[in-house]
């Protein structure tokens, strides 16, 4: 009220001065919010195309699959291209990398029990034959054991304990806890939760050892009248193919190799006709029933990427003639 006029007007010129760089942090805050909007945008957008062009990666294997002759199914057809081709580039929005696979080319864990969730003499079988195959990747036979004894009791329907497996006191008693489902997997994934397996072993292996995903399958079904699902000749790595019977060794599951990558296997008869094949004995015997050329069911992961973004999806096909079915599918 009584001051002198020079000192309100200090501290009027005080007090705009203020009130300036008040709103100049204001302005500036505005604008930095602005900007990470923006960039939150931009990045939600890149993630956005790098999963759609995943998504597409699947749809173009599955069209391809729906247009292949049925009849003869190898890694020379048109659903595995995407094998060979690495990085395709899409215009100038990123890129996208897949593969394919076959998965009758595989081992399928389901013939450890049969329909009715017991182990019976043809479960036992495949138990040995999975058991071999275990052991020619590179696992102890210790640890072999464990791994085959686990997947019977993680899909038998009782709840007594086989050999080194384990039930449910095993798997409530993990952090975090989880229960034995008594059931066939409906994922490959899940194998990793099943004793002696987990997700390193599964996906990228130990060691000197390879992931079981590449062997191993939970897709297919059985053909009427056969106790087995059957590998596919033109597609089984050469561990599956040894693992087939203990009479077809090392040697022999290079020769079918060797011999399809000249030509794909249009019958699988044709295998008696390679250097030092089986005898028709001994294929009409012990292999006519668990080999094929054709598959029902195949797997694809298709990345997605952008400069700034990487998106996966992991799809299953049914393929039944023309009609092919996403059975499973999971994105991440």
């Amino acid at each position: 009220m009584g001051r002198d006029p020079h000192t309100q007007r200090g501290m009027a010129l005080i007090l705009a001065v203020l009130a300036v760089f008040l709103l100049s942090v204001a302005v500036i805050q505005t604008r930095a919010g602005v900007n990470m909007a923006e960039e939150i945008a931009v990045s939600a957008a890149r993630e956005t195309q790098a999963l759609y062009m995943a998504r597409s990666g699947l749809a173009l294997v599955r069209e391809a699959l729906a247009e292949d002759d049925a009849q003869v199914d190898s890694y020379e057809d048109d659903w595995a291209a995407a094998n060979d081709l690495g990085a395709v580039p899409i215009a100038d929005v990123g890129w996208v990398v897949g593969r394919v696979w076959d998965e009758e080319g595989k081992f399928n864990v389901l013939d450890l029990v049969n329909e009715e969730g017991e182990v019976d003499a043809d479960a036992d079988q495949a138990a040995l034959r999975l058991m071999d195959l275990l052991t020619y990747l590179g696992l102890p036979e210790d640890r072999a054991g464990e791994i085959v004894d686990s997947l019977v009791d993680w899909m038998d329907d009782d709840s007594t304990v086989t050999g080194a497996g384990a039930e449910d006191p095993y798997y409530r008693s993990l952090m975090p806890p989880y229960s034995c489902p008594k059931a066939p997997p409906s994922a490959l994934d899940e194998l990793a939760l099943v004793k002696g397996v987990g997700s390193l072993l599964l996906s990228a292996g130990e060691g000197e050892v390879p992931p079981l995903s590449d062997y191993l399958t939970v897709h297919g079904s059985r053909k009427p009248g056969d106790r087995f699902r059957r590998v596919n000749l033109n597609t089984a790595p050469v561990e599956v193919l040894m693992a087939l019977h203990p009479d077809v060794d090392r040697r022999l599951a290079e020769e079918i190799v060797a011999s399809r990558a000249e030509e794909p296997f249009k019958n699988p008869a044709e295998i008696k006709d390679i250097p030092g094949g089986p005898s028709e004995e001994f294929y009409s015997n012990e292999l006519a029933h668990l080999v094929d050329v054709s598959s029902s069911h195949f797997s694809a992961r298709i990345t997605g990427e952008t400069p700034s973004a990487s998106s996966r999806a992991y799809g299953v096909f049914s393929r039944q003639g023309e009609v092919v079915s996403l059975v499973y599918y999971k994105g991440f």
